[in-house]
């Protein structure tokens, strides 16, 4: 295979097979692919990560590209001797987040990823529920898609501390002996997530956007964005147990809950830590901004670096009403101090999955699209024809947002009346 200056086997593009799709310019994470001026798609080698999802995603196997397989490991002969990792039931376990008594929906979201990987592992879908009087939850994960709900139920787990539920935790964990955990991360998972690897001491890969099963090694292929969202790495953990990872909500669909299925749940005890833990004196009501969740919201309306102005802002709030839905944007917006971060779709804001998207000015960056990959429709409305989100966008209007967005109103309000 070919190498670029910095020693990285890049892909090559085989000019007789390619039907220039363009379907590996949209899957490049980098953007190091283009039509050339015969129409062919090349790979710019400086650019090429090695990443190999041209060559996955090519339909005519028009990329020349040689992925390294690695050997299955050995765990038994890896882990230290009677270490808890030694021993697994193959199990994918899932933590059940309670949001007021219920389920929190990424929860649900995990569950039926869990159970996708279960599936390639023939292994069950492990639930852990930790609460005060949340018995119903556990019900609840069964008829998600849970086979079996390992259930610590006490009253010094009716509010969250890292002491404690990071405890109960692990302990569950030290007794299934699960292959898999996945963790929502949510502001209390990406706490707990990193009390309870340490705990275990095991990996943790957070924020995922990718979960696979290797089928050489049965390994879980984690993938998330780095370098500030310019790149996919694709990490795994060879020899700890569980592998341990934490997604963002509304990057994988939740399943439909069937009230009939059956499963057990268990019931195990609270072993409380040690070590003196802290007394809940008063809680701070969330804010306003906090009110508005923009992932719960049908519809979004983006406004990115291109329509960073203030004076423009409610013409944008006048399109997100008209099509049932809020006003949210990109970093640039944040930054500039015309929203709050509440506000923010991307990679360091918040991951979506409304059913419409429509990007005002939004270029489309890496970790912009990554958050937005979810979206039954998007819509891009931007001046550059060039600009990388039209890749993705399932329609774009190129021009000037200040003329196109009050025709696109008005043409909703006539459609209206």
């Amino acid at each position: 295979m070919a190498k670029n200056t910095r020693g990285i086997e890049v892909a090559e593009i085989i000019s007789d097979k390619c039907i220039a799709c363009q379907i590996c310019i949209a899957e490049c994470p980098v953007g190091a692919i283009e039509l050339n001026s015969a129409g062919v798609a090349e790979v710019d080698p400086e650019l090429c990560v090695g990443c190999g999802k041209c060559f996955d995603s090519c339909p005519v196997n028009a990329v020349r590209f040689e992925k390294k397989k690695r050997r299955p490991f050995p765990l038994e002969k890896a882990a230290e001797p009677g270490a808890p990792q030694q021993k697994t039931d193959r199990g994918v376990a899932v933590f059940i987040e309670t949001v007021d008594g219920r389920g929190a929906p990424v929860s649900w979201e995990l569950t039926g990823k869990a159970g996708e990987l279960a599936r390639q592992l023939d292994a069950k879908v492990l639930g852990f529920v930790l609460g005060s009087n949340v018995s119903g939850v556990a019900e609840e994960a069964i008829a998600y898609g849970c086979d079996e709900v390992h259930l610590v139920d006490d009253p010094r787990l009716s509010r969250y501390l890292p002491a404690t539920f990071g405890k109960a935790l692990s302990d569950l964990c030290e007794k299934v002996r699960p292959e898999i955990f996945l963790i929502g991360a949510t502001a209390l998972g990406r706490d707990l997530a990193g009390a309870v690897a340490t705990r275990l001491q095991t990996g943790l890969t957070a924020d995922c956007t990718g979960l696979f099963i290797e089928k050489e090694t049965g390994l879980l292929l984690m993938t998330r964005p780095t370098f500030g969202g310019n790149i996919m790495a694709t990490i795994f953990c060879q020899r700890k147990r569980p592998q341990m990872s934490s997604v963002r909500p509304r990057v994988f669909a939740a399943p439909q809950k069937d009230g009939e299925r059956k499963g057990i749940v268990s019931r195990h005890k609270f072993s409380p830590p040690t070590v003196e833990l802290p007394e809940f004196v008063q809680f701070i009501p969330a804010g306003d901004d906090a009110a508005t969740d923009i992932v719960s919201f049908p519809a979004l309306v983006v406004a990115g670096r291109g329509a960073c102005d203030r004076s423009s802002l409610p013409l944008l709030e006048e399109l997100a009403q008209l099509v049932g839905g809020v006003l949210a944007c990109s970093r640039p917006v944040v930054q500039a101090g015309l929203l709050p971060y509440e506000r923010q779709v991307g990679q360091t804001g918040r991951t979506v999955a409304p059913r419409l998207y429509i990007g005002v000015g939004v270029s489309g960056a890496v970790q912009h699209l990554v958050a937005i990959q979810g979206a039954e429709k998007i819509l891009a409305i931007n001046s550059d024809p060039n600009a990388p989100i039209f890749r993705v966008a399932d329609a774009g209007i190129v021009g000037n947002y200040q003329e196109i967005v009050p025709e696109l109103i008005a043409r909703l309000r006539d459609k209206r009346s």
